[in-house]
């Protein structure tokens, strides 16, 4: 019983003796000139308000966030393609809308659609596409996340497959980290679907 308690001090004494070792140590080194390196931080940016209101592109009415500036393009002759330029100031980023009537030439269109989704990604693989549908109100929409590495991160197509195909993409103005742009992409991203969600046809 002696032998199993003096073994018990023996391993305590070790143990506070190391502790003790590890606590000076730690001490020197911060008291030292030397520092660790660490990783970029990056400002939290605080999003606005949502606030929506309808803006005419073509012949539909989409909701766009007041936050953002929309400049309008002239359509394009004998075509009727239309643009509307969705500007955010605040996240230096622009989200290009185009409106293009279709004239029993959808399939083309989505060919050509989808084919530049996939130009504008670095890694094909890492394309994530999400399909939204209402039958009621004729929206079919696909939203597509592309790789980090790529000029447009988010972009998607709207169709009612019979009068319109709008194309979206969002080009931030200068080249981002994906971790600094991330909380704007979220942002960004929720105004995209409450876009595509509130498409109605106009009288235009």
């Amino acid at each position: 019983m002696h032998n199993t308690q003096s073994q018990y001090s023996f391993k305590a004494h070790t143990i506070l003796l190391a502790m003790w070792c590890a606590f000076i140590a730690i001490c020197t080194t911060s008291c030292g000139e030397q520092s660790t390196p660490r990783p970029d931080g990056y400002f939290r940016i605080e999003p606005y308000s949502a606030h929506y209101t309808p803006h005419i592109i073509g012949g539909i009415s989409l909701q766009v966030n007041d936050s953002a500036h929309c400049l309008k393009t002239k359509d394009e002759d004998n075509r009727g393609v239309s643009w509307l330029n969705i500007v955010y100031p605040r996240y230096q980023a622009t989200i290009y809308l185009s409106y293009i009537p279709i004239h029993n030439d959808i399939e083309r269109l989505m060919e050509e659609s989808i084919d530049l989704v996939y130009r504008q990604n670095v890694i094909t693989e890492q394309v994530e596409a999400v399909a939204y549908e209402d039958y009621e109100q004729r929206i079919f929409a696909t939203l597509y996340a592309l790789s980090p590495e790529s000029a447009t991160p988010l972009q998607f197509i709207a169709t009612d497959s019979t009068s319109y195909l709008l194309r979206g993409a969002l080009y931030f103005d200068t080249p981002v980290k994906t971790d600094s742009v991330a909380p704007s992409l979220h942002y960004i991203e929720t105004d995209i679907i409450q876009m595509i969600e509130s498409i109605t046809h106009t009288t235009h």
